[in-house]
């Protein structure tokens, strides 16, 4: 199984860039992992937030296409760390070859994309910015092969 976090827009603050690298370097000890940039697009008063949000999922939708889509959202269930462990393992054992965990921009995703996904998942109930929820959701599947492991760092 391959792990692909898809994310709308690029990671801006360089402490985020290199704390995700650093997990996905991590993820990969267990399994193939990459970060995905979504262009974002570029919402003026004049355009519409519509054909923005489509756009982005036209984006999305491509890059996944064949993939187990995850998508976070606040209306998704949330896990504690040994159930998301539990959940990743059964997605590895179903023989799924790629999933996807996508993260939306400023203003949100299409319904396109929410009806593409397989699964939803909350990191939490608050909104958080793309650049800490890809941080918080890398450090957490990183916690969930470390359970699955019986590896010291998930105590």
């Amino acid at each position: 199984m391959k792990i692909n976090f898809v994310s709308v827009g690029s990671i801006k603050r360089s402490y985020v860039k290199e704390a995700v690298a650093d997990y996905l370097k991590r993820i990969s000890r267990y399994l193939p992992a990459r970060s995905i940039e979504i262009k974002e697009s570029v919402y003026t008063k004049k355009g519409s937030r519509e054909s923005g949000l489509k756009k982005e999922a036209d984006r999305i939708l491509k890059r996944c296409s064949g993939d187990y889509i995850i998508l976070l959202t606040d209306t998704g269930r949330s896990y504690t760390s040994v159930a998301l462990s539990d959940y990743i393992g059964s997605l590895m054992n179903s023989g799924r070859p790629t999933v996807s965990f996508v993260i939306g921009g400023p203003y949100g995703l299409h319904p396109s994309v929410t009806k593409a996904a397989s699964s939803l998942l909350s990191l939490s109930l608050m909104t958080l910015p793309h650049e800490m929820a890809l941080l918080v959701l890398s450090e957490q599947v990183y916690r969930a092969f470390s359970i699955l492991k019986n590896e010291p760092y998930s105590h």
